[in-house]
């Protein structure tokens, strides 16, 4: 089985669980939280992914590290990942299961190329209009690529909308040599 399915089901059960107990957003602070220690302790991270490091010894250092800063259905979520010698999935977990929340909260990411930066009149006026179209909350991030002449590129998911100049100059290309 893919690492991917294995992952969607660890973090579905535990979505499950926590939406269960209304307690996703806590399970999901809990979540970051665990990803952060990770990544600002090597030595921790290491231990835990060891592969000659013994279940009882990575559940111990588990409880030892986290006990007092996650919940006990975290922690519990972290053990059975450590007695399923799973311990290599939980940032592909972490990463399903925010996909979850935000599903189920009725978010969707989406991202915004410009040729210049955007006023926050004009981001707000961009979020507002997202929403309208997708009908969900939008979470935006933006970048800025001078390359684009002007305009604004839009990824939401698979969806692509392009109103930028060079997008616009692309598709005309793309017409005038299809006419010929």
């Amino acid at each position: 089985m893919r690492e991917e399915s294995v992952s969607r089901r660890y973090a579905a059960a535990l979505f499950n669980q926590a939406k269960a107990t209304n307690t996703l957003k806590e399970t999901s602070a809990d979540l970051a939280h665990v990803a952060e220690a990770l990544v600002g302790n090597a030595a921790l991270a290491r231990m835990i992914g060891h592969p000659l490091a013994t279940v009882s010894r990575k559940k111990m250092v588990l409880d030892a590290a986290f006990s007092k800063a996650v919940s006990p259905a975290t922690l519990g979520f972290l053990s059975l990942l450590a007695d399923k010698r799973r311990m290599d999935l939980l940032a592909d977990a972490k990463t399903e299961f925010d996909a979850l929340v935000r599903a189920h909260n009725n978010v969707v990411s989406a991202s915004a190329t410009t040729a210049v930066p955007l006023s926050a009149a004009q981001l707000a006026a961009l979020e507002k209009a997202l929403e309208a179209r997708t009908g969900k909350d939008i979470e935006l991030t933006t970048s800025v690529d001078p390359s684009l002449m002007g305009g604004i590129l839009v990824r939401i998911g698979d969806t692509v909308l392009d109103g930028t100049v060079k997008g616009k100059l692309e598709r005309l290309r793309e017409q005038l040599l299809t006419k010929k």
